[in-house]
């Protein structure tokens, strides 16, 4: 058996941690971890109990982080919106009144102001 296969077998048999296995072996744990993660992706092996609690706690720490930060930029994004809409609004009411006002121009004054769909320039 190889090196590299006695390091894998040791990691998955829990006979060491990457940075234990790193001192014994003398080769970096970024190395160890990959061929691990290989292999047992190759095998269609589970990850091993100590890569789920890392994978848990390292998600759980970046959510706390993120947490206070999501909240004060979700606030500022519903403040966006409300204002958006009161502009949306006005914008609504604005084009109602001036539609308004061109039937009653073109009603009136026979005045054809709509340009007619097919209309030649």
């Amino acid at each position: 058996m190889d090196i590299k296969e006695q390091v894998i077998q040791a990691y998955l048999s829990g006979k060491g941690s990457y940075r234990q296995l790193s001192a014994k072996y003398g080769m970096s744990r970024d190395v160890i971890n990959k061929w691990v993660l290989i292999h047992q992706g190759i095998h269609n092996l589970p990850p091993t109990e100590q890569q789920s609690k890392y994978a848990l706690s390292s998600m759980n720490s970046s959510q706390d982080k993120s947490t206070k930060e999501d909240l004060s930029s979700v606030k500022e994004l519903e403040q966006k919106i409300a204002i958006l809409q009161k502009q949306l609004d006005w914008e609504k009411l604005r084009t109602e009144a001036l539609n308004t006002m061109i039937d009653i121009a073109e009603k009136d004054l026979n005045i054809s102001i709509r340009k007619k769909s097919g209309a030649q320039q």
